[in-house]
């Protein structure tokens, strides 16, 4: 008879031994890969049976509110609070949606790693271990949201859980500004522009500019357009990136701001030149300016040259009377103001004592009357009479025909007297009694 139902016997033995061991199939560990997680696809129930349900709160840590810090390492807590007999296990794995393990896993007490670092899991279950708490390095910077993927389960059959924590990164302050592009002097009145390349972490950029200096468009951006108004003044234009978590260090470029030159001080040189002893003058200035315009007038005073604060003047032998003499600077923001006149009284006594045809000078009688006779084509003459200093006494125009008689009172003395009608001149010397 024993030998008869032995068949039997051996094979109700092999389902006991089957579902015996069965139930204790994972007590130093369960499989990777049955976090419930969507990477994963699977959780306990392939082994522990059931549906599994969700239930929060079953995974923690002391990240903090604002989130983890790259590279720090936080505690991580696992609890299981499923209810009845048997032992108790779970199996953690931080995630992203598509399954991709984000930081590192370093096991704890009564805990080990599967699958790598990506998974851990207890390490020996029973019925009186339900918490286990392990370590979790942080991903590198720019990871960003991390899920902690969980199934939990107590005895076969038994009832089967999954839970999710869900971390953030914590925001940190921009990195520093780069260098600032964009011209460092600049002139008044003009409008600029100016850029730095992106900060990494900022979510805004912040532009400061100098006293007069206004940001047109562009502030909350890596380029700005920036215009000198009239009382801009030198100074840096700065910028710093930014976001929720603070502020980065700031990049500053120095500003020197130009306007055209000032007006330049009324020319130094002299007021009276004698073409006969002094055919060249210099005319000098003081401002500051790169360059300088010089101008003489009329044209046919002479020629003016130079282009710094110093000007020479060659005067034209042919001319007597005023001449004026003024210079403003340049400089790349444009010409500024023209000077002050220098007034400068040209003379000629080259070939004084020498008479032409049709004018005469006539000088005597008791009040020592002095009068030009003219006899010449033209209808105007101008005539002049200087002292033996050079100083003008008499600067005046007279009729081209007939007796001119000089009002001027004339002390005692040698005067100079110069008649140019058209192209008869006459330069002639008195005595005044």
């Amino acid at each position: 008879m024993k030998i008869k139902h032995l068949p039997w016997i051996l094979a109700a033995t092999t389902v006991i031994l089957f579902a015996s061991g069965y139930t204790l199939m994972t007590p130093t560990g369960a499989p990777a890969a049955k976090t419930g997680s969507p990477g994963d696809g699977s959780n306990c129930t392939e082994c522990h049976g059931g549906t599994a349900t969700t239930t929060a709160g079953q995974i923690t840590s002391n990240i903090p509110a604002s989130g983890y810090v790259p590279g720090t390492t936080y505690q991580i807590t696992a609890t299981n609070p499923l209810t009845g007999s048997g032992k108790m296990g779970f199996e953690v794995s931080p995630q992203n949606v598509a399954g991709t393990q984000l930081g590192t896993l370093v096991a704890g007490s009564g805990s080990k790693l599967v699958g790598g670092t990506k998974y851990v899991t207890h390490s020996n279950a029973n019925t009186t271990t339900n918490t286990w708490t392990f370590s979790w390095i942080a991903p590198v910077a720019g990871t960003g949201q991390v899920t902690f993927y969980g199934a939990f389960a107590r005895n076969k059959p038994g009832p089967v859980t999954k839970s999710t924590l869900v971390v953030e990164e914590a925001a940190s302050a921009p990195g520093a500004a780069g260098a600032i592009t964009g011209p460092a002097t600049v002139c008044k009145n003009n409008t600029e522009s100016y850029s730095i390349a992106a900060v990494s972490g900022a979510t805004g950029y912040v532009w400061t500019v100098p006293a007069g200096v206004t940001i047109q468009s562009g502030q909350g951006t890596t380029s700005v357009s920036v215009l000198f108004g009239t009382s801009a003044v030198s100074g840096n234009i700065s910028v710093y990136g930014t976001n929720a978590a603070g502020n980065g260090a700031a990049s500053n470029k120095m500003l020197t701001v130009n306007t055209v030159p000032a007006t330049p001080a009324i020319p130094d040189g002299p007021s009276l030149v004698n073409v006969q002893n002094t055919p060249n003058s210099n005319y000098s200035t003081t401002t500051t300016a790169d360059s300088f315009i010089w101008e003489l007038s009329p044209a046919n005073a002479g020629s003016i040259s130079g282009t710094s604060a110093t000007a020479a003047v060659t005067w034209s032998n042919s001319y007597i009377g005023n001449a004026e003499v003024r210079v403003k600077g340049v400089n790349p923001c444009g010409e500024g103001a023209w000077s002050l006149v220098k007034f400068t009284q040209v003379i000629n006594t080259t070939g004084v004592d020498e008479f032409t045809s049709g004018i005469k000078v006539i000088t005597g009688g008791a009040n020592n009357q002095t009068a030009i006779e003219m006899n010449t084509e033209v209808r105007e003459a101008k005539l002049m009479i200087l002292d033996i200093t050079g100083r003008v006494m008499l600067n005046t125009t007279i009729p081209g025909t007939g007796t001119y008689k000089i009002n001027q009172q004339l002390k005692s003395g040698v005067y100079i007297v110069t008649v140019k009608a058209g192209s008869s001149v006459l330069n002639q010397k008195i005595f005044i009694n």
